[in-house]
C-alpha cells in the first residue's frame, strides 16, 4: 500500500511528538518545518486526500507494526480489506475477541511494540474488554480498535449500535478499562485523536487506549494529513535522576548494614541495557536482589546475590531476609502491590529508609512509606549507581563481609511433595525442576493465573535472556492462551512456551486454532489436575471440613489432549516423572520446524498444596 506525498520532509527524532506537530498546516497554509523539528530526525511526510483507514495502517507501519490481531465483522470492513491487501501486516484472525486482545498483549510484550486488537462493534467490543483492561493494568502497549454503525444510523437501534443512545456505549466501557477511549465523529480531527492516543499508550505510565471508529467514517478521507515515516514518533521518555537523588541513594546503600534491592517489570528496559554493569555493581557492593512476580528473570537467579521472587508464592529465601529486617530498600520500577509485596507484609512496612524509583509519580508510595521518591527513567538510576560505584569502589571490608556472609547460606531446597507419589500423576515439583533443565537462553515463557503461577515462580530458576511474563495486573485466567502465540508471532526466533492450568485451557484454549491456522509453532504445558485447582486448596485452607476429593469445582474430567488435537496441534500425555524431561527436546523442536502447536498434558497431583499460604489467608480474613 503506498501513499502519494506532497512534501516529504524530516523532523523530530524525539521520542515525544512536539505538541505543535498535529496543528501544522497544510503545504503554503500557515507552513515550514520549525528548525528545532529538522533538527532531530524521525520522518513525518505530508499526504493530501487520504482515507481513515489508510491513516491508521500509515501509522502502524510507521510502528514497525506486522501484526494485527481480532475477528472480522461488517463494521470494520475496510480495516479488513486494507489488511487483506497490505504486504507487510497480516490480520490474524482469532477465535475470540478476547484471545485476540491476550495476543497483542503478547506480541507486545515480547516485542516491546505496539500491540493492536481489532475487533467489530457491540459484542466484539466487549468480548475484548477483558483482554485490554489485562494490558492496560500490566502498562502494555495496546490499541484497541472497536468498529462502531454508520453516523447516520445512530439512534436507530441498528445492528450491534454501541452508542449512548441504544445498545451498550463501549467508549464509556473502555473508558474505565483503559488510558483512553474515545469516539470518531468526523475524519478532519481523527488524525489529532490518533496522535493524542499513540502519545497516551507510548507515554507515562502507558498502557491501553481504545478508538470506536464508524464505519462510514472510516472510508472517509483526510484533506490534510502528516503522517509518520519512523518508528518513536509518539514515544515519550522520562527525565533522568537528579545528581543529587542518585548521590544520596548511593550513600544510603552504601552505609547500610541490610540492604535490599527490588527489581519490578519497570527495570525490564534499564537492566537490558545495564544488566551486566548492575550485577558488577550489586557483587562489588554486597546488595542482595529479589524481583516482584512480573520482574523475575532481569537478574539471574543463580547469581550468589540473588534472593528470587519476593512476594506471593516467591521465595523462602527473600521472605527470610525481609523478616530478619532490612535498613535500605530501594525499589526499581515496581509498584509493590498485592503480588509484590507478598499480601502488602508487615515487615516491608517496618524499614525506615525506602527509596522507589518509578517513571510515573502515582505508582510511588501507593504500599510503602517512602524516604526518597524519584520519579526518573529507571535507566538513569541504574547507570548512575553504577557510576559511583566504579568511582568510590567496595564499601569497607567488615562492611562487606558482613554483607556476604549472610548470602553464603546454602540456597533453598526445592519444596518436597507433601503427599506421596500416586500412580499415573506426577507432581507438580518434578514438573516445574524438569522444565529447568531445558530452559534456553531463547525461550520465552508465557505464564497463567493460578496454581500453576504459583509453581512457577516459586520453583522456576530464570537467568537472562531467558525472559518470562506474567499478567499480574487483572491476573486473567486464560491470558497465555492467546499471548503465546502473538509473542511467537512477533519473535518468532525465539521458543515460545505457555504454562497453564486446565481451568484456564478450557476457557482460551480454543486459539490453538489460530496457532495451526497460522503455523504457529507454540508449546503449552497444561496442569492438569481437573480441578479449579487455586480456589479448591484456597476453600479447603480456609475451611478443613471440605476434601480437596469434594467435586465443587471439579472440571469433569475432559479429554483434553483429545481437544488439543482436535484444533490442529499435536498433543501428548505426561503422567509420571521424567516423562517431561524426555519429550521437551523433540517438542520444542517440532513446534519450531513445523509450525505446528505443541501441547503437553500433565496429570498433576491435586493434593499437593501450591506455594500461596499468605493469599489464602488473606482471602479468609475479615480485614479486622
Amino acid at each position: 500500500m503506498s501513499f502519494s506525498s506532497h512534501i516529504e520532509f524530516q523532523v523530530d527524532s524525539s521520542p515525544t511528538l512536539p505538541a505543535g506537530l498535529l496543528a501544522l498546516e497544510a503545504p503554503g497554509v500557515g507552513g515550514g518545518v520549525p528548525r528545532e523539528w529538522e533538527a532531530r530526525g524521525v520522518g513525518f511526510r505530508r499526504v493530501e486526500e487520504v482515507s481513515v483507514t489508510d491513516c491508521v495502517v500509515a501509522h502502524l507501519e510507521a510502528e514497525e507494526v506486522d501484526a494485527v490481531f481480532g475477528i472480522p465483522g461488517g463494521n470494520i470492513a475496510s480495516f479488513q480489506q486494507a489488511l487483506r491487501q497490505h504486504g507487510a501486516i497480516r490480520f490474524v484472525i482469532a477465535s475470540h475477541e478476547g484471545g485476540a486482545a491476550f495476543m497483542a498483549d503478547g506480541y507486545a510484550r515480547a516485542t516491546g511494540k505496539l500491540g493492536v486488537c481489532l475487533v467489530t462493534a457491540g459484542p466484539g467490543a466487549t468480548n475484548a474488554l477483558t483482554g485490554v483492561a489485562s494490558a492496560h493494568l500490566d502498562g502494555v502497549p495496546l490499541l484497541a480498535i472497536s468498529g462502531q454503525v454508520a453516523t447516520d444510523r445512530f439512534g436507530l437501534n441498528a445492528i450491534q449500535e454501541s452508542t449512548g443512545t441504544h445498545g451498550v456505549n463501549t467508549v464509556e466501557l473502555f473508558r474505565q478499562a483503559s488510558a483512553m477511549s474515545a469516539g470518531i465523529v468526523d475524519a478532519q480531527s481523527f488524525q489529532r485523536l490518533l496522535a493524542r492516543v499513540l502519545r497516551v499508550v507510548h507515554g507515562l505510565p502507558g498502557g491501553a487506549a481504545h478508538l470506536s471508529i464508524p464505519s462510514n467514517i472510516a472510508r472517509q478521507r483526510i484533506r490534510h494529513a502528516l503522517l509518520p515515516t519512523t518508528r518513536g514518533a509518539f514515544r515519550a521518555r522520562p527525565p533522568a535522576a537528579a545528581a543529587e537523588d542518585l548521590d544520596e541513594t548511593f550513600q544510603l546503600l552504601r552505609a547500610a548494614r541490610r540492604p535490599l534491592i527490588v527489581l519490578g517489570s519497570g527495570a525490564r528496559e534499564a537492566l537490558g541495557t545495564h544488566g551486566e554493569a548492575f550485577t558488577a555493581f550489586v557483587s562489588e557492593q554486597g546488595i542482595p536482589v529479589a524481583t516482584s512476580l512480573r520482574g523475575k528473570g532481569l537478574f539471574s537467579e543463580d547469581e550468589p546475590l540473588s534472593l528470587g521472587v519476593l512476594g506471593l508464592a516467591g521465595s523462602r529465601r527473600a521472605e527470610a531476609y525481609v523478616r530478619e529486617g532490612v535498613d535500605v530498600l530501594l525499589v526499581l520500577g515496581s509498584r509493590m502491590g498485592e503480588w509484590a509485596s507478598r499480601g502488602f507484609n508487615k515487615h516491608l512496612q517496618a524499614i525506615d529508609n525506602v527509596i522507589q524509583v518509578d517513571a510515573q509519580s502515582a505508582h510511588i508510595g501507593q504500599f510503602l512509606p517512602v524516604r526518597l521518591p524519584i520519579v526518573a527513567d529507571v535507566g538513569s538510576v541504574v547507570a548512575g549507581l553504577v557510576e559511583r560505584g566504579r568511582r568510590s569502589g567496595p564499601p569497607g571490608g567488615e562492611r562487606l563481609r558482613e554483607r556476604w556472609s549472610r548470602m553464603v547460606e546454602s540456597r533453598e531446597p526445592v519444596p518436597s511433595p507433601r503427599a506421596p507419589q500416586a500412580e499415573g500423576m506426577v507432581k507438580p515439583q518434578q514438573l516445574m525442576a524438569e522444565l529447568n533443565a531445558h530452559l534456553r537462553p531463547d525461550m520465552d515463557l508465557y505464564i497463567d493465573m493460578g496454581n500453576c503461577t504459583g509453581w512457577a515462580s516459586h520453583l522456576l530458576r530464570l537467568t537472562p535472556p531467558t525472559r518470562i511474563f506474567f499478567p499480574c495486573g487483572l491476573s486473567s485466567m486464560g491470558w497465555s492462551c492467546g499471548a503465546v502465540i502473538g509473542g511467537k508471532l512477533g519473535r518468532p526466533e525465539r521458543a515460545a512456551v505457555a504454562i497453564t492450568g486446565d481451568g484456564a485451557f478450557l476457557m482460551n484454549g480454543t486459539e490453538l486454532l489460530t496457532a495451526s491456522r497460522y503455523r504457529v509453532g507454540t508449546v503449552t504445558l497444561v496442569l492438569n489436575d481437573n480441578y479449579l485447582g487455586m480456589v479448591n486448596h484456597g476453600e479447603h485452607a480456609q475451611d478443613g471440613t471440605v476434601p480437596l476429593e469434594d467435586d465443587f469445582y471439579g472440571l469433569g474430567d475432559p479429554d483434553l489432549a483429545a481437544f488439543a488435537e482436535s484444533l490442529g496441534a499435536r498433543a501428548y500425555t505426561v503422567d509420571g516423572p521424567g516423562q517431561l524431561a524426555a519429550l521437551l527436546p523433540e517438542v520444542l523442536r517440532r513446534a519450531d520446524e513445523l509450525g505446528q502447536p505443541q501441547v503437553i498434558i500433565a496429570r498433576v497431583d491435586y493434593r499437593e498444596v501450591p506455594p500461596y499460604g499468605d493469599r489464602f489467608a488473606a482471602v479468609a480474613s475479615d480485614g479486622r
